[in-house]
């Protein structure tokens, strides 16, 4: 029987593309096989030729893999190589792990809400439902009349589903990240921390809550009131409700109600999505000029990986926080 050894070879070509401001950049691209899990590092270990040619490679798409820069964080590499500035890609961290790094200084609203902190940032949780992302382990995904979402894994009541982001031993100070949700039925913010849940380990909030490290250290809550323009202590503190947010929570928060008329569990208020900074009809819940994104500077530098938990008081036939787009960057 004759055996046929099909094959491809692999070539490494110099050409000419066009970068994204219309000048022409000398760049060499990796033309492979489309094979499932390849990736930046897998060109970069099984072919030396490549090693001292960062560029943009084809993968399973077109993507930037800057092959001989190396640093201790995505910011030191954008501020060691000043060519690397606008190259979003995949970099080798640490000499041991590839991360992908945002090395654009984004736009004006992304300069305003990280307090004016420029590029470098690294991308650690990139979540969007909406084009077809699927949940993190440790969240349900679940539709309703055509939108999909995130929601906690039980129907039950106090309770909450997490989900973890890692840093790859990343160093970092601050963090930035914009979360969507929508409101199902009845959802009071911060009522369990008032009367029994008073700790940053328990259901605290009813909404999005992002955490750090072992024990957990508060970074950011996405909070989720009752109504937006009905009066009610269950409103969020900017809608006139009278539920403080815990001392561990302080102002580093976002509440948003997608609801404005009277309590329905069955509803699904995806007319007005949360904390995306627009619909806060009569409430001053959208006057954060940073909205939808927030920034965090941390007393001190750390490598945590970054929780992200999805939280309820009551049953989700009753109400709960659907999440549908998360972002997150260490910097």
């Amino acid at each position: 029987m004759l055996s046929v050894i099909s094959f491809v070879t692999v070539i490494l070509t110099k050409e000419v593309v066009m970068a994204t401001d219309g000048q022409c950049a000398d760049d060499y691209q990796f033309k492979s096989p489309f094979l499932p899990g390849e990736s930046c590092e897998a060109i970069y270990n099984k072919n030396t030729e490549t090693r001292d040619k960062p560029g943009y490679y084809w993968i399973l798409s077109r993507d930037y893999c800057g092959m001989t820069y190396t640093g201790s964080s995505c910011e030191d590499i954008y501020n060691k190589y000043p060519e690397t500035v606008g190259k979003s890609g995949y970099y080798h961290i640490n000499d041991i792990h590839w991360t992908y790094c945002d090395m654009t200084e984004k736009d004006l609203d992304y300069i305003l809400t990280c307090a004016g902190v420029g590029g470098g940032w690294r991308r650690v949780a990139n979540i969007n439902i909406s084009t077809g992302s699927d949940c993190p382990s440790g969240w349900r995904k679940d539709a309703y009349s055509g939108v999909s979402f995130c929601r906690l894994v039980s129907d039950g009541d106090n309770t909450c589903s997490s989900t973890n982001f890692s840093t790859n031993g990343t160093s970092y100070q601050r963090v930035c990240g914009r979360a969507r949700g929508y409101q199902k039925g009845w959802s009071v913010n911060f009522w369990a921390y008032h009367h029994h849940a008073q700790s940053l380990d328990g259901y605290y909030v009813d909404g999005l809550s992002i955490t750090r490290g072992n024990p957990r250290q508060h970074i950011w809550t996405f909070a989720n009131g009752l109504f937006d323009n009905t009066t009610h202590n269950y409103n969020c503190p900017c809608a006139g409700g009278n539920l403080a947010p815990p001392p561990f929570v302080g102002t580093n928060y976002y509440c948003e109600s997608g609801a404005t008329d009277t309590r329905n569990d069955t509803a699904y208020y995806f007319n007005d999505p949360l904390w995306d900074g627009s619909g806060c009809i009569t409430s001053n819940c959208c006057d954060n000029p940073t909205q939808p994104w927030f920034y965090r500077e941390l007393r001190g530098t750390t490598t945590d990986d970054i929780e992200a938990r999805i939280c309820r008081e009551e049953e989700f036939t009753t109400g709960s926080t659907l999440v549908d787009q998360l972002e997150l960057y260490i910097q």
